[in-house]
């Protein structure tokens, strides 16, 4: 379990969000290979998961279908991020009905990734994100004999 957990308050704009979706990516290698924000209510309790996939679902459904280009420039970005920059972080989110607890059995973890194909799953204490486990980790930690 990662215990340095990424948040965004489901209030804020996407555009903030996506500077700090950035500034935790990190250096691009395998740890990072799953950037994500955890999203928390103004209790700062779990609400949900806002990922790379669901900030381009948001540029996508912004666009009606008969209004993409063949060939799309940067002035057609540029209205892409227009028309989301403002929107709330609650409006574009997946909201997360799963989560594990500290004491959570790996393999009962593991089981919720390959049944859901989740990149990350939220640890919680009540309501309260203490960490969060992310897929490609917990695969290293199971199968540590196959690094060698």
């Amino acid at each position: 379990m990662i215990t340095d957990v990424p948040v965004i308050s489901m209030k804020a704009q996407v555009g903030e969000a996506i500077i700090v979706l950035k500034d935790n990516f990190g250096d691009e290698s395998y740890l990072n290979a799953a950037p994500g924000l955890i999203v928390i209510d103004e209790k700062g309790e779990l609400a949900g998961i806002l990922s790379a996939l669901t900030i381009m679902k948001a540029l996508l459904d912004s666009v009606p279908a008969d209004k993409k280009p063949e060939e799309p420039d940067a002035a057609f970005y540029d209205t892409l991020c227009h028309n989301i920059r403002d929107r709330l972080v609650e409006d574009v989110m997946d909201w997360q009905a799963i989560s594990v607890t500290e004491d959570a059995n790996l393999l009962d973890v593991a089981d919720l990734f390959v049944k859901n194909r989740f990149q990350r799953i939220p640890v919680v204490k009540g309501k309260k994100v203490v960490g969060i486990i992310y897929r490609s980790r917990l695969l290293f930690a199971m199968a540590r004999c196959l690094l060698v």
